[in-house]
């Protein structure tokens, strides 16, 4: 989140607020998150390049959480410390926290903790007199050396946007105007040159190839943005899904506009709880679908087993006709793999086999015996085989609900559900949520319609609708439950349709333009005795044909 130098400038003044206050514990959470607990306020270091940051946040507790070895050490040096000051690398993405210390023998330390924001080399660095003592992530390479006993050096020296007058700037190289942007200059991530440039109505070339005319453009659009910068706003953006933070107004562009505020904590802890839990969602999802897709698997590996030694049952008539034959047969001393023995249905002679060491009348009580078995194996096979395919039509239902679930308490209702059928352990399941999963609810044209999250909803939609509500669902196909209220009233077309469209939208077909939707009133829909959440009958229905695009041009989409 951390996306250059201007960011992480304005963290470092609103920590600056900490100095001479005194660090009371250090906590970790996961891999990437530590916590530096002062008398009355709480930072979090978050190192996960995707979300790299710092920033005060609310206490919680972690006393349960294992920590590394290296904030253990930081807890044994730093632990009662009070901060000299918190600064920035010039406008670098790196900053550093300076402790004063009095250790157990009365010796005064100064200690330093650097913190590099670098992408996917996110570290935190403990120094004591440019020396470093331990860092959370060692690296060598060619440039640096961040290992114990090494001594800590800046990465490079470049100038501080900040710092430069008007009359100073100008540059003339033999390089684009991006590279030299980001190459002589800290704080530039690639979105605020392209800002720049856009302000300049610039195309990104050759630096020495600016006629008087663009250098001059370029140096007030230069200028604008640390002008902009020194408003001390903050600004959110979407871009791909994905939040950028900045502190300059990224005006040329086209990027979403979520939100301004005043204080860039609040707006990176906020973004940061809005992430982290997408990714415990999606994680959760994940999870949950992963164990639907084994159970498939095992269950279609099942079911071709018994379909195969189904086929092999079909066998049982043949067994019973060499039986009946045989009952009448004439016995004979010698014994033949087979007999020539009259089918009395046809009139014809015909060849039976006989059991290996076996005469007419043992064969013919074998082959009887043979039939009893596979007509009973027949029957239960037939069972199984219902058993496993209601199991894989459930499963289908399953996966799409599951699919579709955007939220944790959604997801939990889910799990809840596939615990109850034997699909997880009861053990596994996670701790509720404290807010209660809910309907989703539109308003149209004065009619209230209902659409179930999951099976478990969408079973609880049949059961507290009132008899003459409707109910639509796509035809043959996974799909939401959908419901509209009538409270009396006859439904118009225009509803029907739009509900029809919520159904389809809300179904394996979400991305076809002509979807069949059945609907038939509540009272013409039950539940099988023993069927999983969410697996109705119904009867008397209609077909309607509907685009679940229709949701997003009629000004009502609410999702």
């Amino acid at each position: 989140m951390i996306s250059d130098g201007f960011v992480l400038k304005r963290i470092v003044d609103e920590l600056s607020s900490l100095e001479g206050a005194k660090l009371r514990q250090i906590y970790q959470y996961g891999k990437s998150d530590i916590y530096l607990y002062f008398q009355n306020a709480v930072v979090r270091i978050c190192l996960e390049p995707s979300l790299a940051h710092i920033c005060y946040t609310e206490k919680e507790d972690f006393s349960d959480h294992r920590p590394s070895n290296f904030v253990l050490l930081l807890r044994t040096k730093l632990r009662n410390a009070r901060v000299r000051k918190v600064c920035q690398v010039s406008l670098d993405r790196v900053m550093f926290f300076e402790f004063d210390k009095i250790d157990e023998i009365g010796n005064r330390h100064f200690y330093r903790l650097y913190i590099e924001f670098f992408g996917s080399h996110c570290n935190v660095i403990f120094v004591e007199n440019d020396i470093i003592i331990d860092a959370l992530r060692s690296v060598l390479t060619v440039s640096r050396r961040i290992q114990k006993g090494e001594i800590y050096r800046s990465i490079n020296e470049k100038l501080n946007p900040l710092e430069v007058t008007y009359n100073d700037f100008s540059f003339d190289e033999q390089a684009k105007i991006s590279q030299v942007l980001s190459q002589e200059f800290f704080g530039f991530s690639k979105y605020i040159i392209r800002e720049l440039l856009n302000r300049a109505n610039l195309q990104d070339k050759l630096a020495c190839d600016l006629f008087t005319e663009e250098r001059e453009s370029l140096k007030h659009s230069f200028f604008s943005l640390i002008n902009d910068f020194e408003r001390g706003k903050t600004y959110v953006y979407e871009f791909e899904e994905k939040f950028l933070i900045t502190t300059i107004p990224l005006k040329t562009l086209p990027f979403k506009n979520l939100s301004e505020h005043s204080n860039i904590s609040n707006a990176i802890d906020d973004i940061y709880k809005i992430v982290l839990l997408k990714k415990e969602v999606d994680n959760f999802k994940a999870r949950l679908i992963k164990c639907v897709q084994d159970k498939v698997k095992k269950s279609e590996k099942i079911l071709n087993t018994l379909e195969e030694e189904l086929l092999a049952c079909r066998k049982a008539e043949e067994y019973h006709k060499y039986g009946e034959l045989l009952k009448y047969a004439q016995e004979k001393k010698d014994l033949h793999k087979s007999v020539n023995v009259m089918d009395y249905n046809t009139g014809q002679m015909t060849l039976v086999p006989l059991v290996d060491g076996k005469g007419v009348k043992e064969s013919s009580q074998y082959y009887f015996a043979l039939y009893k078995k596979l007509k009973e194996k027949s029957e239960i096979l037939k069972t199984r085989i219902k058993r496993e395919t209601l199991f894989l039509n459930y499963a289908e239902q399953l996966m799409h609900t599951l699919e579709l679930a955007e939220d944790l308490e959604t997801l939990q209702e889910i799990e809840q559900e596939m615990a109850q059928q034997g699909l997880i352990k009861e053990k596994t399941v996670f701790r509720k949520s404290k807010s209660k999963p809910e309907f989703k609810k539109i308003v149209y044209e004065g009619f209230t319609i209902l659409v179930g999250k999951n099976n478990k909803q969408n079973e609880k939609l049949v059961r507290i609708s009132n008899k003459n509500d409707i109910w639509l669902h796509v035809h043959e196909m996974p799909g939401a439950h959908v419901v509209i209220k009538t409270n009396g009233q006859t439904v118009p077309r225009k509803i029907l349709e739009f509900a029809a469209a919520t159904a389809a939208y809300h179904s394996k077909a979400r991305f076809s333009s002509k979807v069949p939707v059945d609907y038939t009133p509540i009272k013409n829909v039950h539940k099988p005795k023993g069927s999983p959440p969410g697996m109705v009958l119904y009867t008397n229905y209609e077909t309607i044909f509907a685009n679940p695009n229709l949701l997003k041009t009629s000004g009502s989409y609410p999702f």
